[in-house]
């Protein structure tokens, strides 16, 4: 049969694409280096602050967003080594550039103006850091937090008047131009791509666990959106934030969808939890569109019907679409939970799947098929009916004997909401979980439960039910007692097909109407009451998903309006069914998340518009776009779940279930000049410092000295002045401005770029000194770079010494 398209959209929304009335202004920044804490607790390294940050330049108390990026190229030009994460712009002596940074941070300037226009102040960060990616079991999202923390805290600085200010640049620092203009009162907003989704993800546990330093306030968010994310610890669950979850089902590069396993982690936090949770599926999209720096197309399988540009017909869209889809849907999510623009809700619940302005124009398949919404209420504001017990992340580390889950029979005979559950004439009735591994490479979570059917497939890793019928069978759910919902807006419920279960209509991976799944959805009331409809009618998230390499199994949202049911009591609700086999005579899906939530607001009834013709216009083929040379291909992660780089000698897996510790990030490094503002004392002195040891005795090096600073008199805080504290880098050259680092346990890093040292923090602050064992070390000629910070982040950096080891 047809499927039928979702129900006329009668919801209205500001229009997220429209510029607003501000004028903005955008300043590419570069204030210092971060200097970052390593896994082992003691030594750094140290990762340039760069980024931009794009303002409203006529408003104040601009409420915060911030990007981060994900892993990708960091550099044009070379000679480079393929290894190399960070570099700066140099130039030969004759001008002509030798190696350019790739500014990834700009890919998303289309969404930081519009949101700069409508009053708000965006951060977008650099976060080229893949030597902290592959040798972290984390993936490198702790050493995004730290960044991502600095980065914050740099903005903090600017908005105190107290910032980095660099003379002669106007254009190129924020020196004054924000002080005093942004709320820091408000939450902040955070979205992140890829890697930085997984980063912006832990973000939200790493802030709540750090205690601020001194001067700065902590760091409360509003909104955390993760864009086609990696998911490498799945340690985390993302609680006590609205989270937003963008997966794009043409992802060539994270293909497995990794997010979907945050979403679902998010949904249920054990503690309860008075946040909102979105999820968009969207359908012919891929990986890097969204980042207009990334231009390479990372879904390149000719064959597929539905993913490939260059196949009549198909569901990819082009760039200019997907991004008009993608800013339509985060900017209106950060709109809606960082500046409390409530007339986004309709695009939060998926009562409006995109606003006019946010379909696609030049390709796709049409209003309804683009974008599947799935909406989890605040707890206060739903009332839950099906909901399979959650397996709440983290769990018992599998590596060290980690105790199974157990697995829970109330699910298959209790609702939610207290009552009885009766499954009847169903060929297949379960609860199961869609296991995945606990971490990168690791093994999978021990659990009790069974894996879901064409697990291989699942995108959504949390406890579902699976209903497969050859007949007649209804599933019926008691609410245990008379329930009002005459206060909510609409009854929802998450499904998906399993597409390759024969009991389904078979797809031609194309044209998904052509394979609707459906099924009657029905209201009981205390009076014996009964109202139907029909689940297909009011969404296209039963039907298969397009494509067919990558035959997803993703649970996506069916929203039907309470006005649907007509002819019972709202206010005396007693039972839920779902009837299966009467609409189509047999199928398999799996099915989560069955729920009363919305306010109810005063509507007209509102009816199924017709079945839609299932044979879809051809649509014209998109031309390829040629690839720039500023984005050679490097993929953020493969296609399927492998890592690229295996972990060897110079990429140890660390130890520990949690990969590697949130610290506080250090103090930022070289930062320029600090412009005094009226009535504000900025410390703008360097330390002073001098090496008064330098010497091999006995069986270890050591290097020390003392240390003094003096800051503004009669302030307080870090502009008292103080030292804060001295790094030690002892390396050995290794040719071509790269070195290889003497670490704090004696032994010498591989060759990084010197800009990239790994340091070591001395003990003491006007007296220091470090002591590292000799054993391991080479003989030759070392040299030694001392830098001292006092507590403003003023540096003195003496000359580089040289130290025979023999």
């Amino acid at each position: 049969m047809a499927a039928l398209a979702p129900a006329a959209q009668a919801a209205t929304v500001p229009d997220p694409l429209a510029p607003g009335p501000h004028q903005v202004r955008k300043i590419d920044y570069e204030a210092g280096r971060l200097l970052m804490t390593l896994p082992d607790g003691v030594s750094t390294t140290q990762v340039p602050l760069r980024g931009s940050v794009t303002y409203p330049v006529d408003a104040d108390s601009a409420p915060i967003v911030l990007f981060d990026h994900g892993r990708h190229t960091a550099c044009i030009g070379g000679p480079v080594d393929p290894t190399q994460r960070i570099c700066d712009d140099t130039y030969d002596p004759d001008g002509n550039p030798i190696e350019t940074d790739v500014r990834s941070y700009a890919g998303y300037d289309y969404m930081a103006k519009n949101l700069a226009s409508h009053g708000y102040a965006v951060m977008s960060v650099e976060t080229n850091t893949a030597n902290f990616d592959n040798g972290w079991r984390d993936g490198g999202a702790d050493a995004r937090s730290q960044i991502i923390q600095a980065n914050l805290q740099l903005l903090y600085r600017w908005h105190k008047g107290a910032g980095p200010y660099v003379p002669g640049e106007p254009d190129h620092t924020v020196g004054t131009k924000l002080t005093g203009k942004l709320d820091f009162a408000n939450p902040i907003g955070l979205m992140g791509h890829s890697r930085g989704g997984d980063a912006v993800t832990d973000f939200i546990g790493y802030t709540r666990n750090l205690t601020p330093p001194s001067g700065f306030p902590r760091m409360n968010l509003g909104a955390v959106l993760a864009l086609a994310p990696v998911n490498y610890t799945a340690h985390k669950m993302p609680y006590g934030v609205n989270y937003g979850m963008l997966l794009p089902a043409c992802d060539g590069d994270v293909s497995t969808l990794q997010g979907g396993r945050f979403f679902e982690n998010a949904k249920y936090p054990a503690a309860g939890d008075d946040f909102a949770k979105v999820q968009w599926y969207v359908q012919g999209t891929n990986h890097n569109f969204y980042n207009t720096v990334w231009v390479n197309d990372d879904f390149g399988n000719s064959a597929d019907p539905a993913c490939n540009r260059s196949t009549p017909g198909t569901a990819r869209l082009t760039t200019r679409d997907q991004r008009r889809v993608g800013q339509a849907l985060m900017n209106s999510f950060m709109r809606r939970y960082v500046g409390g623009e409530r007339a986004f809700d309709p695009i939060m619940t998926g009562e409006l799947t995109l606003p006019p302005s946010g379909e696609p124009v030049e390709s796709g398949k049409g209003e309804g098929q683009t974008v599947k919404t799935s909406y989890i209420a605040p707890q206060a504001a739903r009332l839950d009916v099906l909901r399979p017990t959650p397996i709440a992340d983290p769990q018992p580390d599998p590596a060290a004997g980690g105790v199974p889950t157990p697995f829970d029979g109330d699910s298959l005979t209790k609702t939610a909401a207290g009552g009885e559950l009766v499954a009847s004439g169903f060929a297949q009735f379960g609860v199961c979980n869609p296991n995945g591994p606990a971490w990168r490479q690791g093994p999978t979570f021990p659990t009790d439960y069974p894996t879901c059917p064409d697990n291989a497939n699942n995108r959504s890793l949390g406890n579902q039910y699976t209903l497969a019928w050859e007949g007649a069978a209804t599933l019926d759910a008691d609410l245990a007692g008379a329930k009002d919902v005459s206060g909510f807006g609409a009854l929802h419920l998450r499904a998906a097909v399993n597409r390759n279960d024969p009991r389904n209509p078979a797809g031609d991976g194309a044209n998904p109407q052509s394979a609707t799944q459906d099924f009657d959805v029905a209201l009981l009331d205390a009076a014996g009451n009964r109202a139907t409809t029909n689940a297909a009618a009011w969404t296209t998230s039963l039907q298969p998903s397009i494509g067919n390499r990558f035959r997803h199994i993703a649970l996506n949202g069916v929203r039907i309006p309470l006005e649907a049911f007509r002819g019972v009591d709202l206010t005396q609700i007693v039972r839920v069914q779902l009837v299966f086999g009467g609409r189509t005579p047999s199928g398999s899906i799996q099915l989560a998340d069955v729920m009363f939530q919305e306010a109810a607001k005063p509507a007209d009834p509102v009816d199924p518009v017709d079945p839609v013709d299932p044979v879809d216009p051809v649509d014209p083929v998109d031309p390829v776009d040629p690839v720039d040379p500023v984005d050679p291909r490097d993929p953020d992660e493969p296609s399927v779940p492998v890592d690229p780089v295996a972990p060897g000698p110079d990429r140890p897996v660390v130890p520990g279930p949690d990969g590697p510790p949130s610290t506080p990030p250090g103090p930022i490094v070289d930062p320029a000049p600090t412009a005094p503002q009226p009535g504000v004392c900025a410390d703008t002195r360097n330390p002073t410092a001098k090496v008064t040891l330098l010497a091999v005795k006995a069986k270890k090096v050591w290097i020390g000295g003392t240390a003094a600073d003096r800051g503004c008199a009669g302030a307080r805080g870090a502009a008292a002045g103080g030292v804060a504290r001295t790094l030690i880098e002892l390396y050995k050259p290794a040719g071509r401005g790269k070195a290889r680092f003497v670490k704090a346990n004696g032994r010498l890093s591989k060759a990084l770029p010197l800009s990239q040292g790994i340091a070591i923090t001395a003990s003491g602050r006007g007296r220091w000194q470090v002591g590292v064992a000799k054993a391991k070390l080479p003989r030759g000629r070392y040299r030694v770079r001392v830098s001292t910070f006092d507590r403003s982040g003023n540096l003195t950096r003496l000359p580089v010494r040289i130290l025979r080891i023999r």
